[in-house]
């Protein structure tokens, strides 16, 4: 079922409209499809500081598991290297 859509307007700055344009010419889009994505939540927005918090938590989860990085060194000798 093809939903009928409606027209709407919204105001942006050049460097706004530009930037949407840019995000959905990446994604093959037009800028109708990007929004209608992101408003029926296809596609979300992420935070570029939560995205970095995710991959560096993916990073340590790969450290750790890594078996070269099995080795447990003690918080107090830790503390006695750093001079703390």
């Amino acid at each position: 079922m093809t939903k009928i859509k409606d027209n709407y307007q919204v105001t942006l700055t050049q460097d706004g409209w530009t930037g949407i344009a840019c995000i959905a010419e990446k994604l093959n889009l037009s800028v109708s499809e990007l929004l209608e994505r992101v408003g029926s939540g296809e596609l979300t927005i992420v935070d570029p500081e939560d995205l970095e918090d995710y991959l560096d938590l993916q990073d340590a989860l790969e450290a750790e598991a890594d078996p070269e990085n099995q080795q447990r060194i003690p918080w107090e000798q830790v503390k006695q290297e750093l001079g703390l």
